[in-house]
């Protein structure tokens, strides 16, 4: 009985489920195929494509899942060695015998084949076909694998011309030639090129060397020229002792200095830079230059050696043999090819020994030794201008007008220095109001060592000119170069003995000067005392400018006269002291040792204080450190200080027609008379004296002293005026001229009477005894 269709259906599902049989679906699903007729239809289908088939195409042959072709094929695989599974594709042994016909039948056409190119013809991978084709080698196909270059097939046909080729063109070669250049002239295949040159060269059918490898840079080099260049080399260096880099590139050697290794192995070479020299040479460059240091004498190298040696080579040399002789080189060459020897050099430096001691003498006669120098004042002169000119106008035309300063030199006269009203007190301000500029300004110089020139680099180079004259002007140059830092150096000696000489050339020219500071120091100390007993007498404001006025003059004079004691002990001094600024001062403390410059740069900072007794307790501490004994007056030294004071005033008063001075002079010695105390006052300060006077004079006196003070003061307003206005002749302008004549007239009238009051005192004076 036949069985229905779907009866067929579930017995086959049954056993499919119950895995009694093993069937494939096709893609439509009306058929059952089995594994072992998917097997051997793609046998069949590999045979009808001539044993070369792509999966893919097998699965609209079939008619199956590509899955179970896949899986088909991979067990084919395994079963037959004969198909192999390449790049999704199926290939018999066969259809690779066919491929190595086609490849041979294309070999012995051209001679050689590449494996790229088949790649590309055939699409198979090149590792597959170098592979397939090796075992098919002398077989099917007649040639041989380039074992250098296993990329490519060629004949022996192909390789006995190219041989052939090889060995007629490089013997006909008679000179260095780049194979690079050879083969892109004639085509060579290029491994195939140095395989056989290299055989032929190795077994003596061809005489010379490839030099270089297998590079660009490759040279074939025929024995003949070899010999020649080899020849030529030896001839060179066996006259010479040298041989130069360039004229072996110029033979054709493309590494020199490897060709001179390899070929002078044993021989003991110096290479430099563009040469190299023998032993000879070095041997002879040493002799001479030890005979010219053994002799006290200089010896250029470049006249010993070949000229074409560059200067950079005799360097290297020269300092090579200095090596050798233990010599520094730094010392003893110059212009790098010179060597000098020490005694040459002691030689030059003596022919500026008496130079020197005349130039150090002559400049102590002129101008003594002199560390704070002109320059330095200057300067701090023009940071004072500088500074003052920012001050306004009115202030300072005020100053100018009424301000005096003071000093007192062995112990007479305190207001002595009052007749430089305008000048003086400008110079006592700068010195508190620019102090701190000047401490900014004057941080650069302090760390300066002194240093005296002694001669330009130009004007040694002339001595040495004149001296020597068988010297090179290079020579010359260098050693001026060389020499300028030693003999600048030992010129500091020669004027530091110098210096010592002339200022202490004895032991009791020194205790004299000593001496001579510590009188002048007791007479500052004690005027310093009595000025201040003065300033007592007045409240706290005028006090305290009174203070300031003798910080900034005497103080400051004896402060002056400390530090210039100290700085010549460091070679700096000023013929006078009282020209010392505060810049100069910053300048020495940077001299001094680290004990010293503690209490000095307070006595120089108290300075621009406001108290008199601070300044006092600072110098106090500072003369023990500089040795200086103060001598403290008793009573009958005061007296006699007030009165040498009250003299030198009086004889100033005598002599002076000029009303502001007269109103000063007369002030301060009516003060004196009253109050038996020293007053050291500026001139802005005059009217508060007179104030001081109401009650302590006279009436009438104080009276007359007003009148004169008021008139004074009209005077300098009209004088200021006329400065700034100049002399138009206006009618105001000439009201004014009038206006001073009067005042001039009454100035002149009553100036005597203002002097009489001093020195003509009469008995009534309210506090006198």
């Amino acid at each position: 009985n036949r069985l229905s269709e779907r009866n067929c259906i579930e017995i086959v599902t049954k056993l499919i489920a119950e895995k009694q049989l093993e069937v494939v679906h096709t893609l439509d699903g009306k058929e059952y195929v089995t594994p072992a007729q998917i097997s051997r239809e793609i046998r069949d289908e590999l045979h009808v494509c001539g044993g070369r088939v792509n999966i893919v195409d097998l699965q609209q042959v079939i008619n199956v899942d590509l899955l179970h072709i896949e899986n088909r094929a991979n067990d084919i695989v395994k079963s037959e060695k004969t198909i192999q599974l390449v790049l999704g594709q199926l290939i018999n042994e066969s259809y690779l015998d066919q491929l190595a016909e086609e490849i041979n039948d294309k070999l012995q056409e051209t001679g050689q084949v590449t494996i790229s190119e088949l790649c590309k013809a055939y699409d198979l991978p090149g590792d597959f076909l170098i592979q397939a084709l090796s075992r098919r080698l002398g077989r099917i196909i007649h040639g041989q694998l380039d074992q250098e270059n296993r990329g490519v097939i060629f004949t022996e046909a192909f390789v006995s011309r190219h041989r052939a080729r090889i060995r007629g063109l490089f013997t006909a070669i008679t000179r260095p030639t780049p194979v690079s250049n050879l083969i892109t002239r004639y085509g060579f295949q290029e491994h195939l090129l140095y395989s056989v040159l290299e055989e032929l060269v190795s077994t003596g059918r061809l005489k010379g060397t490839v030099v270089g490898g297998r590079q660009d840079k490759a040279v074939f080099v025929p024995d003949i020229y070899a010999r020649t260049q080899s020849n030529w080399v030896d001839s060179f260096f066996k006259q010479n002792g040298y041989l130069e880099f360039d004229a072996l590139y110029r033979l054709g050697i493309p590494d020199p200095a490897g060709y001179i290794k390899k070929r002078y192995k044993s021989t003991q070479l110096l290479f430099l830079r563009a040469a190299c020299v023998g032993q000879e040479i070095v041997d002879q460059v040493e002799a001479s230059v030890e005979e010219a240091i053994s002799s006290g004498n200089w010896i250029d190298v470049a006249t010993l050696l070949p000229s074409s040696l560059s200067v950079e080579d005799v360097g290297i040399l020269l300092q090579q043999v200095m090596r050798s002789l233990n010599k520094n080189s730094s010392d003893l060459v110059f212009t790098d090819t010179i060597v000098v020897s020490e005694k040459f050099l002691s030689s030059c430096a003596d022919l500026f020994s008496d130079m020197m001691q005349q130039k150090a003498e002559k400049e102590m006669k002129n101008n003594p030794v002199n560390i704070i120098t002109e320059e330095d004042l200057k300067q701090a002169s023009g940071l004072e201008n500088s500074y003052a000119n920012k001050k306004d106008k009115k202030d300072e035309r005020r100053k100018k007008a009424t301000e005096g300063s003071g000093s007192v030199r062995g112990g007479g006269g305190g207001n002595a220095r009052e007749i430089k009203i305008k000048k003086t007190k400008k110079k006592g301000r700068k010195d508190a109001d620019s102090d701190e500029e000047s401490q900014a300004t004057s941080t650069g110089l302090s760390n300066k060592q002194p240093e005296f020139p002694f001669m330009s680099q130009e004007e040694i180079q002339d001595v040495l000119k004149t001296r020597m004259q068988d010297c090179p002007e290079e020579l010359i140059t260098e050693l001026a170069e060389h020499l300028i830092r030693p003999l600048t150096k030992t010129y500091q000696e020669v004027v530091r003995s110098v210096f010592t000489s002339s200022t202490s050339s004895s032991g009791a020219s020194r205790r004299q000067t000593m001496k001579d500071l510590q009188e002048e120091f007791s007479n500052l100390y004690n005027n310093v005392r009595l000025f201040e007993k003065g300033t007592k007498h007045f409240t706290d404001e005028t006090q305290t400018n009174l203070a300031k006025h003798l910080l900034k003059t005497v103080c400051t004079d004896i402060t002056n006269l400390i530090f210039n004691f100290l700085a010549s002990d460091s070679m700096m001094t000023t013929e006078n002291y009282s020209a010392i600024t505060s810049e100069v001062r910053t300048k020495i403390l940077g001299k001094l040792p680290e004990d010293t410059k503690g209490p000095l740069t307070k006595l120089h900072t108290s300075l621009n204080g406001k108290s008199v007794e601070d300044f006092l307790s600072c110098l106090d501490s500072a003369v023990d450190i500089c040795g200086i004994m103060v001598k403290k007056g008793d009573k009958k030294k005061e007296r006699q200080v007030l009165f040498q004071h009250r003299q030198a005033l009086i004889e100033h008063l005598k002599v002076t027609e000029d009303p502001a001075l007269v109103l000063h002079l007369t002030s301060v010695l009516l003060f004196q008379f009253s109050t038996h105390c020293m007053l050291h006052a500026p001139g802005r300060s005059v009217p508060q004296i007179i104030n001081f006077l109401s009650g302590k004079i006279p009436e009438d006196q104080h009276s007359l002293l007003v009148k004169y003070q008021g008139l004074v003061v009209k005077q300098l307003i009209s004088q200021t005026r006329k400065t700034e206005y100049g002399d138009d002749d206006t009618t105001d302008n000439l009201e004014e001229e009038e206006g001073a004549d009067t005042i001039r007239k009454e100035l002149q009238e009553i100036t005597t009477a203002i002097k009489d009051l001093v020195l003509r005192p009469r008995k009534s004076s309210v506090t006198e005894e």
